[in-house]
């Protein structure tokens, strides 16, 4: 009788030994990704930095930074025009990442993201309805309205996608509510265009179609930096909730989780990561698609890791994007939307084809 016992216990203790192993390979991996994402990032700006119409070279934007002379022109294209349009583009590409994260692990829905949930359409629809009528708002009342319209349109994509789903009783739920935004954000992308046309905002909105972080000053990036925190800061609160959401409602509920409230915060969340970087940037897509899935793959589904790897490596996408624009055809830009699309569409197609489940 007494063989059975040690040889279960002796299971037990390399199974133990096993997970300890495990766990701290992943930590590992999660603190090398950390580590080698912040460093592409430094080199990413950098190399943002140095790249335009006038190429610049390294002393010299470093000598910009630590003794800035107003006086000299390159000196002033490095820190007036290029270093805000970096900053800018991280940070735009950390909310557009975490934004898409929260929703894949709130919906446990692959195709999850601001771009085709609506939030994104709802954000740009909210924009132009306060250029057309609301032509004297300071840019913080700007990010409000875009956060209300981001709002409006995951409403709208969610309901149409619940009763497409509910009709079909649930199959083909993610691709379901995906079509509902594709749809949604049409419309809202049509009526954006029809108001504009009408109240002859054309010129107004022209450069915020373009997608992209060109143009932006100090004064862009330090009125949208609070609100990027605090979305980043409120998805780091309910990380750990959201990998027990990611598990199911069922199983969140039976660990005491309060389902509602965290869903209220993950949207909230959403809406202001989503709203205050598209008032900038315009609706890049794909972004909150592809990073999240990358993120998981590299590191695994704990959210408390999940929410700030996304960010990182969002921010370097999109820095790296930026700077590619200038680069395909120079001395014109690319809109960086373009160049996002060519990585996100295929991946796309990947997961409306792929019947394997994904790891949410």
């Amino acid at each position: 009788m007494g063989v059975p016992l040690i040889a279960n216990k002796d299971g037990e203790i390399k199974q133990t030994l096993f997970n300890k192993e495990k766990n701290k390979n992943r930590t590992f991996q999660r603190t090398l990704l950390i580590i080698l994402s912040l460093i592409g990032i430094v080199v990413g700006m950098l190399a943002s930095i140095m790249v335009g119409a006038a190429d610049i070279d390294v002393r010299t934007v470093v000598q910009s930074i630590v003794s800035y002379d107003e006086t000299n022109v390159k000196h002033y294209t490095v820190m007036e025009l290029r270093l805000p349009r970096a900053v800018m583009a991280f940070f735009i590409g950390a909310c557009f990442a975490v934004a898409g994260a929260i929703m894949q692990g709130v919906t446990r829905n692959p195709l999850a993201s601001p771009g085709l949930m609506g939030v994104s359409a709802g954000a740009g629809f909210g924009v132009i309805i306060a250029f057309a009528f609301f032509p004297d708002f300071k840019y913080h009342q700007l990010i409000l309205v875009s956060l209300v319209g981001s709002a409006f349109g995951t409403m709208i994509v969610y309901s149409v996608g619940t009763a497409a789903s509910f009709q079909s009783r649930g199959r083909y739920a993610h691709v379901k509510f995906a079509l509902a935004g594709a749809a949604v954000g049409g419309l809202l992308s049509s009526l954006s265009k029809g108001i504009e046309i009408y109240y002859g905002v054309m010129t107004n909105v022209m450069y915020w179609y373009a997608a992209g972080v060109a143009g932006v000053k100090w004064f862009e990036v330090k009125t949208i930096l609070p609100w990027s925190i605090a979305g980043l800061l409120l998805a780091m609160v309910i990380a750990r909730q959201l990998t027990l959401l990611s598990l199911g409602d069922e199983v969140a509920a039976g660990l005491g989780q309060k389902i509602k409230w965290i869903k209220a915060i993950a949207a909230l969340s959403v809406f202001i990561l989503v709203g205050a970087a598209v008032s900038v940037s315009g609706p890049i897509g794909f972004i909150g698609l592809v990073i999240p899935h990358m993120t998981r793959f590299l590191i695994g589904v704990d959210y408390r890791w999940v929410i700030p790897c996304s960010a990182l490596l969002g921010g370097l996408l999109l820095v790296v994007a930026d700077m590619a624009s200038r680069m395909v055809n120079p001395p014109f830009e690319t809109p960086v939307g373009v160049l996002t699309a060519m990585i996100g569409v295929p991946f796309f197609i990947y997961l409306a084809r792929g019947n394997k489940k994904v790891g949410l």
